[in-house]
Parts: structure tokens; C-alpha cells; sequence
């Protein structure tokens, strides 16, 4: 297993479409799995791009599984439906 699959419970294949990013080009979806961040929860439905260095998170996905997402100058939080936090990025 590559080190950059590593962070995947499971992979499965999926090589359809790519995922443009910051104007620098394009990465093609190479598998769609389940991820595990240590301490807080399981994320499903994670796009596999091959050789892409990070990691992007889709406010859309939070909000459409329930999640509460807020942002002030220095922090986003996102938080459960039953308002414990799942993460905090600076």
C-alpha cells in the first residue's frame, strides 16, 4: 500500500472524473474510501487523488451530513448534531 493511501480504512476503486484545486490544475479521482482521523471520527465518501499533497475538506459534505460549520477570523469549527465538536482547524 502506498504511504499516501495509508490514512484509508478502505479503498475502493473509482476512476471517474478529477477534482480542479486552487487554479494549479487538475488531479484525477483514483479511489473513494473511508478515513479515520485519530480522535475524532470516521469520514465516508473521501476521494482518492493520486499524488494531490492535501488534504481537502468539502464544507458542503458537513453541512449536507448534519454538521454545524462556523468560521470567525482565525477558526472554522465544525461540531455534530448533538453540538459536541468534531474538529477545529486555525
Amino acid at each position: 500500500m502506498m504511504r499516501e493511501r495509508s490514512m484509508f480504512l478502505h479503498l475502493k476503486p473509482h476512476e471517474e472524473g478529477a477534482i480542479a484545486f486552487g487554479g494549479i490544475g487538475k488531479g484525477k479521482i483514483f479511489g473513494m474510501g473511508k478515513i479515520d482521523i485519530p480522535s475524532l471520527a470516521f469520514l465516508n465518501n473521501v476521494l482518492y487523488v493520486k499524488g494531490l499533497q492535501y488534504n481537502l475538506l468539502s464544507i458542503s459534505q458537513f453541512c449536507d451530513s448534519g454538521c454545524i460549520v462556523s468560521f470567525s477570523k482565525d477558526l472554522c469549527i465544525v461540531k455534530t448534531k448533538d453540538n459536541k465538536s468534531f474538529f477545529i482547524a486555525r
